[in-house]
């Protein structure tokens, strides 16, 4: 069931992050099984997407020498998580997953009402 929403959120509106990883719960995933099976998701999710972006015109020339500038801190920010991930046990790794969907449902709440 949560595969399957997964799936179709992901498709229709990029959302990948919550459906998975309440699939991942679901099963009592391993830390590494939820991180290996999270980034093949992102990836292919978002390899679709860039896709869909290039396609519709949003990814263009203007758009690109900012897009490939983000990479750093998105590289950096996946240092830093692996890094604290190896420190953490599975409770206090699937409590601080819970705590960023959380804090990422809450901004996406604060947008949608203080726009």
């Amino acid at each position: 069931l949560f595969g399957g929403l997964a799936g179709v959120l992901g498709g229709f509106a990029a959302v990948f992050g919550p459906p998975t990883v309440a699939y991942l719960m679901s099963r009592d995933a391993e830390k590494a099984e939820q991180v290996r099976v999270q980034g093949m998701m992102y990836f292919l999710g978002n390899v679709l997407l860039f896709g869909a972006h290039l396609r519709s015109g949003v990814l263009n020339a203007d758009t690109i020498p900012l897009t490939v500038l983000m990479l750093l801190p998105a590289f950096a920010g996946m240092w830093l998580g692996f890094r604290l991930q190896d420190r953490m046990n599975k409770a206090q790794f699937l409590r601080a997953t819970l705590v960023v969907l959380l804090i990422a449902g809450l901004n996406l709440v604060r947008r949608a009402v203080f726009v």
